[in-house]
C-alpha cells in the first residue's frame, strides 16, 4: 500500500484520520497510532511486520541499557545489531554475488531468496540515531514502550522517510497539538505531494523506463538525454512528493516533521545540492558519521578522507550494487573538488548552475538509475555523441512513452525547476498561514487537487515510490 494507492486514499486514510482526530489528546492516541501503523506495514510488507517489531524491541531495550550503564561497549553492541540486521537483508546477495557465491549453487539460492523489507534502511537509521542520542544524553530513553513503538512505526515516515529523530518529535508524541489550521495545512501539504507524484513523477516514469530499457546500440543521443532528464525530474518529484505527503500526514495527526527538501535543483554546486536534497539523510550522516570521524577538525587531507567515507556510505545506503558505490564516490569527488577550488564558499550563479551543476547531477542520476556499470557507460556514451549517425532520432518505444501528457508535464517540471529559488507554493500550504483567506484557499486547493488526482489515480496501475526499494 502506498500513499497514492486507491485503497489508502479512499479507505485507510479517512478512517485513520477520523479516529486519530477523535483520540488525539487521550491515552488511546499512542496505542491507536501503533495499531494503525502496524496494519499499514503489514498491508505493505506482510510478515515482515515482525522484523519491525524486533527493531522496536531492540532499540527500546538497547536505549534503556545505554542510559543505565552508559558504556561504549553497550552502545556499540546495539548499533552493531542494528547494522547486522540491515546488512543481512540488504547486502548478503550483493556481497556473495561479488565473490561469485564461492561457486556454491545452494549459497546462491539462499542469498537470492532474501527479500529486502520495505523501509528497512529508514527505520534502522531511525533506531540508531535514537540510541546514539540517548548515549550523548541529548534525550532520555523513553520508558513508555507503546509510545516509543508508535514513534518508531509511525506510518507516514515508516517506509520512505524522512528519517525522524526522536528528540525532534518527543514532545509532539507526548502532547500532540492539533487544531483546524494545522490539520488544513497538513491536508494541503499532502495534496501538494500527491500532485507531484501522480501528475508529474508518474507521467515521466514511462519515458525514463523506455529510455533505460534500450540496448546500447539502440540508444541515441536524443533518447539518452530524454531518459536522463525524465528520470532526474521523476526522482525529484517522486521523492519530494513522498516527503510532502509524509509531512502533511504527520501534521494532520499533530506531529511536526522537519523539512526533507529545500529546492535542491536551485543549487549551483554539488555541495549545496546535498544541503538541500534528502536533508534528513545528509544531516544524519553529518551528525552520526562525519563529525565522529573528525569532520574538518584534523586538517584538509583528513577532511577529504572523511567526506569520501561519508559519500561512499551514502551510496551504499541507497542500494546494494556497484552503481550505487560509484554514485557515492562520484558525488564525494565533486564535493572534494569544490572544497579545493571554491574553498567551501557559497556560489549563487545561474550560469554555473546551467553549465556545471545540472550536467553533473543528471549524469549522476544516470549512474543511479542504470541497472549495472556497462549500461551506465553505454548511456553516457550516447549522451556524449550528438554527431553520431541517427543521434537525433527517438526510438519508437521512447516516442510512444513521450505522450502529450508526458511532454506537458516535463515542460511544466522544467519550468518549476528553473524557477526554484524564486517560486514557492502558494501560502495556502504554509502551516503558519491563518485567517479566512488562508482557510478558504486551502479548502479550494484540496478540493481541486483531490478531483484532479482522482481522475489520474483511478485508471492507473500500482506505482510504488522510487525510494521504497532503499
Amino acid at each position: 500500500m502506498v500513499f497514492s494507492d486507491q485503497a489508502f486514499l479512499y479507505l485507510y486514510l479517512p478512517i485513520t484520520l477520523l479516529l486519530g482526530v477523535i483520540l488525539s489528546g487521550t491515552r488511546l492516541f499512542s496505542p491507536f497510532i501503533l495499531l494503525a501503523s502496524l496494519i499499514f506495514f503489514y498491508w505493505s510488507s506482510g510478515l515482515y511486520v515482525f522484523l519491525l517489531l524486533v527493531s522496536i524491541g531492540l532499540n527500546y531495550a538497547g536505549a534503556l541499557a545505554v542510559e543505565r550503564w552508559h558504556r561504549k561497549g553497550v552502545v556499540a553492541a546495539v548499533i552493531a545489531l542494528n547494522v547486522l540486521i540491515l546488512c543481512y537483508y540488504k547486502y548478503t546477495a550483493f556481497l556473495l554475488g561479488s565473490v561469485g557465491f564461492f561457486g556454491s549453487e545452494p549459497l546462491k539460492a539462499f542469498a537470492e531468496a532474501i527479500v529486502l523489507p520495505i523501509g528497512i534502511s529508514f527505520f534502522t537509521f531511525q533506531g540508531i540515531s535514537y540510541v546514539i542520542d540517548v548515549w550523548r544524553r541529548e534525550v532520555k530513553a523513553e520508558r513508555n514502550l507503546v509510545l516509543f513503538a508508535a514513534y518508531k512505526a509511525f506510518f507516514p515516515q515508516l517506509i520512505a522517510g524522512p528519517i525522524v529523530r526522536y528528540k525532534d518529535v518527543e514532545k509532539d508524541f507526548h502532547h500532540p497539538e492539533l487544531d483546524t489550521d494545522i490539520f488544513a495545512a497538513g491536508a494541503a501539504r499532502f495534496m501538494v505531494g500527491l500532485c507531484k507524484k501522480v501528475l508529474i513523477a508518474d507521467s515521466l516514469a514511462g519515458v525514463a523506463d523506455a529510455s533505460f530499457a534500450l540496448a546500447g546500440a539502440d540508444q541515441t543521443f536524443a533518447s539518452a538525454w530524454l531518459g536522463a532528464i525524465a528520470y532526474s525530474i521523476q526522482i525529484y518529484f517522486d521523492f519530494s512528493g513522498y516527503s510532502d505527503m509524509a509531512i502533511g500526514l504527520a501534521m494532520m495527526f499533530g506531529i511536526r516533521f522537519r523539512e526533507n527538501f529545500n529546492h535542491p535543483y536551485a543549487a549551483a554546486t554539488v555541495t549545496e545540492f546535498w544541503r538541500r536534497w534528502h536533508m534528513s539523510l545528509s544531516t544524519w550522516f553529518r551528525d552520526y558519521l562525519y563529525i565522529p570521524l573528525g569532520g574538518n577538525r584534523a586538517g584538509p587531507v583528513r577532511t577529504y578522507v572523511n567526506l569520501m567515507i561519508v559519500f561512499l556510505a551514502t551510496g551504499v545506503w541507497h542500494g546494494a550494487a556497484w552503481t550505487f558505490v560509484l554514485w557515492g564516490i562520484y558525488h564525494g569527488a565533486f564535493l572534494i573538488a569544490e572544497r579545493l577550488l571554491l574553498g567551501g564558499r557559497a556560489v549563487a550563479s545561474q550560469a554555473l548552475r546551467m553549465i556545471y551543476f545540472f550536467p553533473v547531477v543528471i549524469v549522476g542520476w544516470v549512474m543511479f538509475r542504470a541497472p549495472d556499470l556497462p549500461a551506465f557507460v553505454s548511456h553516457v556514451r550516447a549522451m556524449a555523441s550528438p554527431l553520431a549517425d541517427g543521434a537525433w532520432t527517438v526510438p519508437g518505444g521512447v516516442q510512444l512513452a513521450l505522450s502529450p501528457q508526458a511532454t506537458a508535464m516535463m515542460l511544466l517540471a522544467c519550468l518549476l525547476i528553473l524557477m526554484q529559488g524564486q517560486f514557492r507554493p502558494a501560502g495556502v500550504v504554509v502551516a503558519g498561514a491563518s485567517g479566512e483567506l488562508a482557510r478558504y484557499g486551502r479548502l479550494a486547493f484540496v478540493v481541486a487537487a483531490v478531483t484532479v488526482c482522482t481522475i489520474y489515480v483511478i485508471p492507473q496501475s500500482f506505482s510504488p515510490f522510487l525510494y521504497f526499494r532503499f
